[in-house]
């Protein structure tokens, strides 16, 4: 493990957009004295549609961004990430920063146990990768697993499409996924639709509570090795860095997320094509 780090050091999280931001949120809320770097990758996003090899490369970039930041964790809060490139990081950087995803605490907790039927929507590229699917058999060979690729989703929610506008296109979706007993949102962009989708089915098929289960997760492992910080930094700020010009979208959900009074400062500086930002 990096000398350098310590239980002061930031916790690096990473996604191709806004989707991670569930997750950074759920941290504060478990973790309120953790310091973190946030990095979105709008710039390529949605990173669903693309190739294992375009993945790994970019997500390798990002990862060596935040190492350089001396971040004591990597959280990959991208389903499509992990599902594509979780091998490659770990073999680079295990040795240098606690590496967690938001698959692996969710396929190993025992919720599973309380079921028989799951769906699961996701990513093209994270269906392709069949990673979930490989991953929960192994510990539940019971349960019986519908998969569906949803490609229209992330996109529609990063660009900010209304509800009233999304919600057709989640109906048609889950039109094909009637007869479940849970659902899992395999994209951490779906989160920002979890009402939808419980009024969908009317509050008969259980959404498995991500959030909850990768922070406890990471919380746990923290503890573990000592490096959860116990007592709150001052003056330092949540950072975000955003792979484009940041979109508004962006902003705004990082104000309602993380306050509307927080010190906001754009701070344009071109490092390796990355437009920084800081809040």
């Amino acid at each position: 493990m990096n000398m350098k780090i310590s239980s002061l050091s930031p916790i690096g999280i990473f996604d191709s957009g806004i989707g991670g931001l569930m997750i950074a949120k759920e941290m504060k809320i478990q973790m309120p004295n953790e310091d973190f770097i946030y990095f979105g990758d709008t710039k390529n996003m949605p990173y669903g549609e693309k190739s294992k090899e375009f993945i790994i490369k970019s997500s390798m970039k990002i990862a060596s961004f935040l190492y350089k930041k001396k971040c004591k964790a990597l959280v990959i809060a991208c389903n499509s990430i992990a599902s594509n490139a979780l091998d490659v990081i770990q073999k680079k950087f295990q040795k240098k920063m606690l590496i967690f995803n938001v698959i692996d605490p969710v396929v190993k907790n025992t919720i599973f146990l309380s079921y028989k039927k799951i769906g699961i929507i996701a990513t093209p590229a994270t269906i392709h990768s069949n990673f979930y699917t490989k991953k929960i058999k192994k510990y539940y060979r019971h349960l019986d697993i519908i998969q569906m690729s949803t490609p229209l989703l992330a996109p529609i929610i990063e660009n900010g499409w209304k509800i009233k506008k999304i919600n057709p296109i989640i109906k048609n979706y889950l039109n094909h996924l009637k007869s479940i007993d849970a659902i899992l949102l395999a994209c951490t962009h779906y989160l920002f639709l979890k009402q939808e989708i419980k009024n969908f089915y009317h509050g008969k098929v259980h959404l498995i509570d991500i959030q909850k289960i990768v922070v406890q997760e990471i919380k746990r492992k923290l503890i573990e090795k000592k490096l959860l910080c116990f007592h709150p930094i001052y003056n330092r700020f949540p950072i975000f860095y955003t792979s484009s010009s940041i979109p508004i979208l962006f902003e705004r959900k990082v104000r309602i997320l993380f306050g509307k009074k927080v010190f906001l400062k754009h701070i344009f500086l071109i490092l390796s094509h990355l437009c920084i930002y800081y809040s």
